[in-house]
C-alpha cells in the first residue's frame, strides 16, 4: 500500500509539472542541463548514464524546482544472485555476469542555492534490454514445489524489458539519484550522488512451455547501491 501511495504521488507530481509548463511559462524559471558520469564500486560493478533533464521554479520559489528528464543507463556486475520477490525462504539464481542498458523517463525535485543544485530523482517508466544470460538455479528441499524440474539446473534469462517505478515496485529495472551538482562556469558542472539500482531478470521458455521457479515464479532481481559521479553541461541556465 506505501508503495503504491509513493507511485501515485510521483504519477501525480509528473501531470502537476506539466500543467505548471503550459500554463506557468510566464511566471517560471526554466533550466536544462546534460550530465554524463557514471556509478562504480569496490566489487568492480559500473553503471554508466547520460541524463537530460529539465527543471521549473515559480518565481515566488525560485529555490524550489521540479524536473522531467530523460536517461539513458547501463549497469554491469560479474558474480550476482538475483532473488524472487516472494518465498519462504526465497529463491535465487546465480550469475556469473549480469548486465543491462536502458531508457527512461525521470521525474525529481532539486533546490537550488546559488551555484549548487541539492536534488534527487527517479525512473518513472522505461525499457530496458541485454544479452540472455544462464544462470543456476541451486536448490534443495524435502518439499519440492512447481519448480521442481528446474533445480540444481541452468536455466536461460535475460533483463526484463518493460519497467515502472523501479524504486518503489520489485522486480524492474531501473535507477535513482541523489545528489549535488555544483555549476563551475556557465558552461561547465560536476555532479556528485549516491546511485541505487535495481537489475530484475525473467526466464525463458523452453520446449514452448514456462521455466517457473517456485510459487511460479519467473523474476528474480537485486538492488544495488553505489557513488556517482557526473559532468554536468548546463544547456539553460
Amino acid at each position: 500500500m506505501f508503495r503504491m501511495k509513493l507511485f501515485c504521488f510521483f504519477a501525480a507530481l509528473t501531470a502537476a509539472l506539466g500543467t505548471v509548463q503550459v500554463y506557468g511559462q510566464g511566471q517560471s524559471q526554466i533550466s536544462a542541463v546534460i550530465d554524463v558520469g557514471t556509478g562504480f564500486s569496490d566489487d568492480k560493478s559500473w553503471a554508466p548514464s547520460v541524463l537530460y533533464y529539465e527543471q521549473i521554479g515559480l518565481n515566488r520559489v525560485p529555490w524550489f524546482r521540479l524536473g522531467l528528464g530523460i536517461r539513458a543507463w547501463g549497469y554491469y556486475a560479474n558474480r550476482t544472485n538475483l532473488y524472487t520477490k516472494t518465498g519462504s525462504p526465497q529463491d535465487y539464481l546465480e550469475y556469473r555476469k549480469v548486465s543491462a542498458n536502458g531508457l527512461s523517463f525521470v521525474v525529481g525535485a532539486n533546490l537550488r542555492f546559488w551555484k549548487i543544485d541539492l536534488g534527487v530523482n527517479t525512473d518513472l517508466i522505461g525499457a530496458s534490454f541485454g544479452s540472455k544470460r544462464k544462470a543456476f538455479y541451486e536448490k534443495t528441499t524435502t518439499t519440492p514445489g512447481v519448480g521442481a524440474p528446474n533445480y540444481n539446473q541452468w536455466l536461460s534469462t535475460s533483463p526484463v524489458i518493460f519497467n515502472a517505478a523501479p524504486l518503489f515496485l520489485d522486480n524492474y529495472n531501473g535507477q535513482s539519484e541523489a545528489y549535488a551538482r555544483i555549476y563551475l562556469t556557465r558552461g561547465i558542472g560536476l555532479k556528485i550522488g549516491y546511485l541505487y539500482g535495481h537489475i530484475a531478470y525473467h526466464t525463458h521458455k523452453a520446449d514452448d512451455r514456462k521455466v517457473f521457479l517456485d510459487n511460479k515464479q519467473r523474476r528474480v532481481s537485486q538492488n544495488y547501491g553505489m557513488p556517482y559521479a557526473a559532468l554536468s553541461f548546463p544547456l539553460q541556465h
